[in-house]
């Protein structure tokens, strides 16, 4: 039996990458509702596989690096997994090698989806150097694989897929071309070592548990990873072995609260009839409520009617842009006529939306970010994010800019990552923060949207205190 300590490392939250860009992660998806299911399933295969299993979310606990190195002292792990993202990853390799020198026997990987077939920019200019290994994808599949070869049989780490082993320098890959895995076939994510009591809702405070309902991608939209890192296949759990998930959380754990947020959870009418059913039908009917992500172009009547009586309360739904002609170029797979149809949809059930729309794609002009405003003025979601898109290296976005020649320079360093402020062909950077902030104060000055939250604030004053911070922040321009 071998000591694996699984971990999101000490950091902020709101980590900013170092370039112009000031890029605050809290913009687009609140950290605290979504829980660590990646280190969940890992934990839950390991433990299968006779390990012993400690897993940290020092990230959502505000915890110190010295809290993180405290419980490694206390531990004593054979092997630490760390899950990373360019916005952390200068910092968390910093943590590596301080783990190395206190005791180079420890063996680190180092997880994220920048490392599934990563570029020859990203190897060679990361400081890798006390990394034994990288994962990119399906870890959850392949770790109890690693564990085994690593300390028994050392030839079989070049069968695991989707690896890359870090070794005197040199970096050698494994096969990123195998099949995934389903997740319909792993257990569900340790529930009981993921301290379920961080992860809740910001608006409601209600402890929030994360449940995907498939992996994969249908679609090739430009904001998801590489072709092969979906595989281009999507995987859907049957609806009731989510639902035994979700009913696992209600009775064993107390969760009532519930987050849904794979793109695919609205693909069939058929699915959705039978897991809102199977709740509408069990102890957890009236007592739960979720939040789910809707695929716009296949939202229907009957879906909302369903998912309403079942508890769903909000929706998510992603419209990117107000144009058809950048709809199209984003491979999103629906119309405006769509995106306004979903939305009448969820007014008719009476249930929220949170909007999520996008400025500063390569060939966006100003009639492009002007009708997108209009389309965020006219749906008036209770919810809103306005985001503008991160070239990071390696992805189908950064392609776009360079293939546009507004992206040229190098962007990774041996000490940081560095991209550029871009805008677009026909948009300064500058122009599109100035648009974004004054889109910002225009959508929630909104009479409509004032009042909704003045009417709220009776109610619980400290969101109506939020409310107001909020806009006084946005007026100084400190969000720029």
């Amino acid at each position: 039996m071998k000591k694996i300590m699984l971990c999101y490392p000490p950091g902020d939250l709101s980590t900013k990458l170092k370039n112009r860009y000031k890029f605050n992660l809290q913009d687009i998806i609140p950290p605290a509702m979504r829980a660590c299911n990646d280190l969940g399933y890992m934990a839950t295969t390991l433990q299968k596989a006779g390990n012993d299993v400690l897993l940290k979310d020092y990230k959502i606990t505000k915890a110190s690096a010295l809290d993180f190195l405290d419980d490694i002292l206390k531990y004593c792990p054979d092997m630490i997994v760390m899950t990373t993202s360019y916005a952390n990853i200068f910092e968390d390799l910093k943590l590596v090698r301080m783990i190395k020198s206190s005791n180079p026997q420890i063996v680190v990987l180092l997880k994220g989806e920048m490392f599934f077939d990563a570029p020859e920019e990203v190897l060679s200019n990361l400081p890798l150097g006390s990394v034994d290994y990288l994962i990119g994808s399906d870890a959850a599949f392949i770790m109890p694989l690693i564990v085994k070869a690593h300390f028994e049989a050392n030839e079989l780490l070049y069968q695991i897929p989707f690896l890359t082993i870090c070794k005197n320098g040199i970096f050698q890959k494994t096969n990123f071309h195998a099949p995934h895995g389903n997740i319909a076939e792993l257990p569900f994510p340790a529930r009981d070592l993921m301290h379920n009591q961080y992860y809740y809702r910001p608006d409601t405070k209600k402890v929030t548990a994360t449940i995907y309902t498939s992996n994969g991608h249908s679609s090739d939209s430009i904001y998801c990873p590489e072709k092969d890192l979906s595989a281009n296949t999507l995987n859907i759990r049957p609806a009731k072995n989510v639902f035994d998930e979700m009913y696992e959380c209600y009775s064993k754990y107390g969760i009532k609260s519930f987050l849904f947020p794979s793109d695919s959870f609205t693909n069939d009418e058929k699915w959705m009839e039978e897991f809102c059913d199977s709740i509408i039908n069990s102890p957890m009917r009236n007592d739960v409520e979720w939040i789910a992500n809707v695929d716009i172009a296949k939202f229907t009547e009957y879906m909302a009617m369903e998912m309403r009586d079942a508890g769903c309360k909000l929706l998510i739904m992603r419209f990117d842009c107000g144009t058809e002609d950048s709809l199209l170029r984003m491979k999103r797979g629906f119309t405006l006529d769509e995106c306004y149809n979903a939305v009448d949809i969820a007014e008719k059930q009476k249930l929220k939306i949170f909007g999520m729309y996008s400025i500063g794609l390569p060939w966006e002009s100003e009639e492009h970010i002007l009708a997108t405003r209009k389309m965020m003025m006219k749906i008036s979601s209770d919810i809103m994010s306005l985001a503008m898109p991160i070239p990071y290296p390696g992805t189908c976005l950064e392609k776009l800019f360079r293939d546009e020649n507004i992206l040229r320079e190098q962007t990774v360093f041996s000490d940081a990552i560095r991209i550029p402020a871009v805008g677009t062909k026909f948009l300064t950077n500058k122009k599109l923060r100035r648009f974004r902030r004054k889109t910002l104060l225009l959508y929630y000055l909104n009479p409509k949207y004032a009042w909704k939250k003045f009417v709220q604030g009776i109610k619980r004053p400290s969101l109506f205190k939020k409310y107001f911070y909020f806009l006084l922040d946005l007026y100084s321009d400190k969000r720029r």
